[in-house]
């Protein structure tokens, strides 16, 4: 197999376009949607215009980047419990995926550059701090085994994306005042991290044995509450953002009752499996919808939902 097909397939298993899109495409048009001003020019995208789409691609680029650490950091821990993984079944090496670090990290500089100093800057970062975490986790086992406090440290990888998102909405013409952009900000990252709780939380006797899952700390029913909670306060910074900037009707300020609604129906499909459950899908569906309803409101009315 040629090196092209060897990351070709690398690509669509370890890379799938269908979840990366959320953050390629609605993660940015739901930040836009958000910060944008009612005289802001075009839909939940902006104005189509060069820059910002090169600023999409090299956002795709970062997150290939980020893809590529995570499976080199993750190599030993993947031999034990993925084992069909590419760098574990040695059909991509350890010298080829540094390939496709200096492969993914050329081009999204220079995609994010022609969007403008703010998102190059915030691509070189994330991209620093994905090295820097792969170095800490290899320097210490503590952090390599503490999920609750690897999270906090980790996160900021997504807060660098979204702080990426806040910056090419600006170069589209949103240009919210600090405040709405900084609880936005946390309304985001909130839900994130809630689904990412959510979908590494089983019940206690279906672990494995070394498993890393947010549950094995505290157990299944404080993981849930805690992405709960977290789903909630990333709801109520969302209203906040609407308070604090322009208003809009009640009946999109209930469309964020159907978040905490589906992650509720995880919990209870979680609570009454007889077998290995994770409610990684209702939480991931409970985050698209978080995503979505401010897109979905700029389309109906053509105004922001904040």
């Amino acid at each position: 197999m040629t090196a092209l097909a060897v990351f070709g397939r690398f690509f669509l298993t370890r890379f799938p376009l269908a979840r990366y899109s959320i953050y390629v495409l609605l993660l940015p048009a739901a930040v836009q949607s958000t910060l944008a001003t009612r005289d802001t020019p075009g839909g939940p995208l902006g104005p189509a215009r060069a820059g910002h789409v090169a600023g999409l691609a090299g956002l795709l680029c970062v997150l290939l980047f980020m893809r590529v650490v995570d499976e080199i950091k993750d190599l030993d821990y993947d031999r034990v419990f993925n084992r069909d993984r590419p760098l574990v079944t040695g059909e991509v090496s350890l010298a080829a995926a540094r390939t496709y670090l200096a492969g993914s990290a050329a081009p999204a500089l220079v995609s994010a550059a022609a969007a403008g100093p703010g998102p190059v800057a915030a691509a070189a970062a994330i991209m620093a701090y994905s090295l820097f975490l792969l170095g800490l986790e290899r320097l210490s086992p503590r952090f390599r085994d503490a999920m609750w406090g690897n999270i906090v440290v980790t996160v900021q990888l997504k807060t660098g994306v979204l702080l990426y998102a806040v910056l090419l909405a600006r170069t589209a013409g949103a240009a919210a005042p600090a405040g709405p952009s900084a609880l936005t900000v946390s309304a985001f990252l909130l839900a994130y991290v809630s689904w990412e709780v959510a979908r590494k939380t089983v019940r206690e006797p279906f672990a494995r044995p070394g498993e890393k899952l947010y549950s094995t700390a505290v157990g299944a029913t404080a993981s849930v509450a805690v992405a709960a909670v977290l789903l909630l306060a990333a709801c109520g910074c969302r209203v906040a953002v609407a308070a604090s900037w322009q208003s809009w009707g009640t009946g999109w300020q209930c469309a964020f009752l159907l978040p905490p609604t589906a992650l509720a129906w995880g919990w209870v499909r979680l609570r009454r499996g007889g077998e290995r459950y994770a409610p990684g899908g209702p939480a991931l569906l409970a985050y698209v919808v978080f995503l979505a309803v401010p897109v979905a409101h700029w389309a109906a009315t053509g105004r922001p939902v904040a």
